[in-house]
């Protein structure tokens, strides 16, 4: 869960920016937010901002130049000001605030807090090169400052220990890395066949609920077909998909049954945290196995449209239907995780009544059931005067983002 995020300097949020996801203080997080506002009025720089954060999260040790500044994007009439960025969510029940600051040639400060029963606890505070640990985590000193040697001054601890596995800092590293995904920019049609692939390919449950969301849109397909599994790769990936399935059902029989979870932590060691993590390292190299198998034979996408004998290639598909195949796999997997998901231009080339279907999956509680939380942006106000916003009936909040006079963009409550 993502309950607050803040951005200062990038791009044209020059100024400190707060979005927050909650209602009244509360906290909870609301499933939709959607951001409005005109054309360049710097809605998709919000979207970006979160998007530049979670990739410095993942790839600041891997794949930052180690001699170069850190990598940033800051607003070009304020180009030597530091940027910030700072999220609040909720790890693996535990929440917590992360946060660093940047300059053109370091990472001048990071820092991870937690808040247990709303009192903050330090797990670490950086300051240029001097790293400080909490005193309520003095037992995982040893983990987080074996690091601090080894962490470079242009690239983050919290990614560094994310690639070292430092036991306390893991779980916010696997927010940034698995429940949060962040989609903007142009869609690119290969890109979208091979998510839509694997999202096919991992169970005929996935495959008939993607089918029915499609024939029901209105723009004519009726069918999704693709090449069985190459047979060097068939078996192992029939094997983990099993074994995926009874995880995630152990995992639910947890959550239902304190006896269950009683049980196995007694027999086997194992909590509902440590089943979670390798559901989603199992999920992970299922991922990187298709990926491989695909880069072998292609994905064998093809679209059966109503009347038409044929089956079309995703290149000939029209840009309405390119937009719903890219939106619907990744809403669908946020949906089964719990994932925060984070859109730019949603619907844009969709009508409002089908792009407003896409965000009623994620109000609707009965197929939001895990918690997924869904942040859009649009430049549309019918759409979100559809009732997608404002009513707490319809469990969504409104921000709008304007461009000031001075060429920055605000965003403000609506």
């Amino acid at each position: 869960m993502l309950r607050s995020f803040q951005v200062t300097n990038h791009r044209s949020l020059a100024e400190e920016q707060e979005l927050r996801l909650t209602k009244g203080g509360g906290p909870v997080a609301v499933p939709v937010t959607a951001i409005h506002g005109a054309a360049a009025a710097g809605k998709t720089n919000l979207i970006d901002a979160l998007a530049q954060m979670r990739d410095a999260v993942l790839h600041s040790v891997t794949g930052w130049d180690p001699y170069a500044g850190p990598v940033r994007s800051p607003h070009l009439g304020f180009a030597d000001r530091p940027s910030e960025f700072v999220a609040s969510f909720v790890a693996e029940g535990v929440p917590y605030t992360y946060g660093f600051r940047l300059d053109n040639a370091d990472v001048t400060a990071e820092w991870l807090h937690t808040q247990p029963r709303s009192r903050k606890r330090i797990v670490f505070e950086r300051n240029g090169e001097q790293i400080k640990i909490g005193p309520m985590f003095e037992a995982a000193r040893y983990g987080i400052a074996a690091l601090v040697p080894l962490v470079r001054p242009n690239a983050l601890l919290l990614s560094l220990a994310g690639q070292m596995y430092a036991d306390a800092l893991v779980p916010a590293y696997r927010w940034f890395e698995s429940m949060l995904e962040v989609q903007l920019g142009a869609a690119d049609p290969a890109a979208v066949a091979h998510r839509l692939g694997g999202h096919l390919s991992r169970s005929p449950e996935n495959a008939a609920r993607l089918l029915l969301l499609l024939r029901t849109a209105g723009l004519g397909l009726t069918d999704l077909l693709i090449a069985d599994n190459d047979p060097m790769y068939a078996d192992y990936l029939r094997d983990l998909d099993a074994d995926i399935a009874a995880l995630a059902e152990q995992i639910d029989l947890c959550a239902t049954s304190p006896d269950v979870a009683d049980r196995l932590l007694r027999e086997n060691g194992l909590t509902p945290v440590l089943l979670e993590r390798e559901l989603t390292n199992m999920q992970a190299a299922r991922d990187a196995l298709y990926a491989r198998m695909v880069a072998r034979r292609g994905v064998g996408l093809g679209l059966v449209h109503d009347g038409i004998d044929n089956p079309f290639d995703i290149t000939d598909e029209s840009t309405a239907t390119l937009s719903l195949l890219r939106a619907l796999p990744t809403m669908l997997d946020a949906l089964d995780s719990g994932r925060v998901l984070a859109v730019d231009d949603l619907g844009a080339h969709l009508p409002a009544e089908e792009t407003d279907r896409l965000i009623q999956l994620f109000q609707n509680p009965e197929t939001n059931s895990r918690g997924a939380q869904l942040i859009y942006t649009t430049n549309n106000r019918a759409l979100i005067d559809r009732g997608n916003g404002r009513s707490s009936r319809t469990r969504s909040a409104v921000w709008q983002v304007r461009r000031t006079e001075h060429g920055a963009s605000e965003i403000a409550a609506v």
